[in-house]
C-alpha cells in the first residue's frame, strides 16, 4: 500500500504536469494563430504589395461574405502537424532574417510567382475546398478541369498551377508600384 503522502505527491505531481501540457498547448496554439495572418504576415516591407494584392482578392476578403483565408491557410502544408509547424517555424526564422540582411527590391517575386507551387501547398486548398470533387462530380462542367487531378492520372498536377493568380489579385501591377520590375503576367 503507498503511504497517504507519496499518493498525494504523485497526484501533484500528475495534475502539474497535465496543467503544463493544456497550457503549453494553448500557448502554442495561441501563437501559431496570432503569426498566420494578413496582419501579422504584412508587417515586413517587402510583404506591402502583397498584403494589397491579397485584400483585393476574392481570397483576402474582397468577396460577399467578407471571407478571407488566413496566409497559412495557403502558404503552409496542412498534411500534418509535424509538417506544419517545420514548414512555419522555417519561415517565422528566414523571413524576418532576409528581411533585415537583403535589401527587399533584391527579392525576386515575379520569381517565386512562375515557382508558386514551391510556396502554395494543395493541402491548404483542399483543406477549405474539402468538397470540391464530390461537389465538381455533380457538375460537369466544373468536373472536366478537375478530373485528372482527383482520378491521379497526371501526378503532377497542383491547383495553383492552373488556378495561377488566386489569392492575390494584381500582384504585379501592385509590385512595380513598389519599384519592382514589371512583370509580364499580370
Amino acid at each position: 500500500m503507498v503511504p497517504r503522502m507519496m499518493r498525494f505527491k504523485l497526484v501533484l505531481i500528475a495534475a502539474l504536469i497535465g496543467a503544463f501540457m493544456i497550457t503549453s498547448w494553448a500557448a502554442l496554439d495561441t501563437g501559431i494563430h496570432l503569426t498566420s495572418d494578413y496582419e501579422f504576415c504584412t508587417r515586413c516591407h517587402s510583404h506591402k504589395p502583397i498584403g494589397t494584392s491579397y485584400r483585393e482578392d476574392l481570397h483576402g476578403g474582397n468577396n460577399p461574405a467578407g471571407w478571407r483565408a488566413r496566409c497559412s491557410d495557403c502558404h503552409i502544408p496542412h498534411d500534418n502537424a509535424l509538417h506544419y509547424l517545420w514548414v512555419k517555424a522555417v519561415h517565422g526564422v528566414v523571413d524576418p532574417t532576409m528581411e533585415i540582411l537583403q535589401d527587399p527590391l533584391d527579392i525576386d517575386w515575379h520569381g517565386n510567382r512562375q515557382n508558386r507551387e514551391r510556396y502554395v501547398y494543395d493541402s491548404g486548398c483542399l483543406q477549405c475546398h474539402k468538397f470540391i470533387q464530390h461537389t465538381s462530380m455533380a457538375n460537369g462542367k466544373a468536373f472536366l478541369p478537375h478530373r485528372k487531378y482527383f482520378s491521379g492520372e497526371e501526378t503532377g498536377l497542383r491547383c495553383v498551377g492552373c488556378h495561377q493568380h488566386v489569392g492575390h489579385a494584381n500582384l504585379g501591377i501592385h509590385l512595380e508600384e513598389q519599384g519592382w520590375e514589371k512583370s509580364h503576367d499580370q
